[in-house]
């Protein structure tokens, strides 16, 4: 409980735009909620953010496991694999964490990953691949197709932990191609949190964004 109230005294000072939402809940945790609201002397609201933002952390934290476990997995298969016509990724821009990320990428046209072992998803791509930039919330902004040549930067003052790849064609969107139409066109989930996915159908979302 202390935690919570800890939490919610450091998010008044730093008071950040927030988006209106609602959500529709069990009873039971509803009067969980009320409850708790009162004896902390605390709005429902104050209550309901910090356990959002709690459970988001959580789930970034248990993906983040589940990414590094695949990236383990992934460089093993890709040893024992003969080379394979040019494939598609999408990539996070990072823009959940950071707006200069994302905006580098775009400045520089770039995809980019940071941090080990996440930084090393670039070094996967190979060249005429093609990459599809995802800004979270909006979709698809921006693509390229890889030079294959992997280049290195330091990152918030920590050397070489940034690795990128400037795309050859890079063309930003006038309008971002939503997660929705994403899975739509392609009739399967796409989990867009990871930092990097292959996407063996992509033909078909750079068929939609080509017209």
């Amino acid at each position: 409980m202390s935690t919570i109230i800890s939490l919610i005294e450091n998010a008044k000072k730093t008071k950040k735009d927030s988006i209106a939402s609602t959500v529709r809940m069990p009873e039971s945790l509803h009067t969980f909620i009320e409850t708790l609201a009162n004896d902390l002397e605390l709005s429902k609201q104050e209550i309901m953010l910090k356990l959002l933002e709690q459970g988001a952390s959580a789930a970034q934290q248990a993906l983040e496991e589940v990414e590094k476990a695949e990236l383990l997995q992934l460089a093993q298969t890709e040893k024992a694999e003969q080379p394979i016509a040019p494939g598609f990724h999408i990539l996070n821009t990072n823009k959940a964490h950071t707006d200069e990320d994302h905006e580098w990428m775009l400045a520089h046209k770039a995809a980019a990953a940071f941090y080990s072992p996440w930084k090393f998803n670039i070094d996967r791509i190979k060249k005429d691949e093609v990459v599809f930039l995802y800004e979270n919330g909006k979709g698809i902004v921006a693509y390229g197709q890889a030079t294959g040549e992997v280049q290195v930067r330091d990152h918030e003052g920590e050397k070489d932990e940034c690795h990128y790849q400037v795309l050859e064609g890079f063309t930003i969107l006038e309008k971002p191609l939503s997660a929705a139409a994403i899975k739509k066109v392609l009739d399967r989930n796409v989990v867009f949190l990871k930092t990097m996915s292959g996407m063996p159908d992509g033909q078909k979302v750079l068929d939609l964004i080509q017209g």
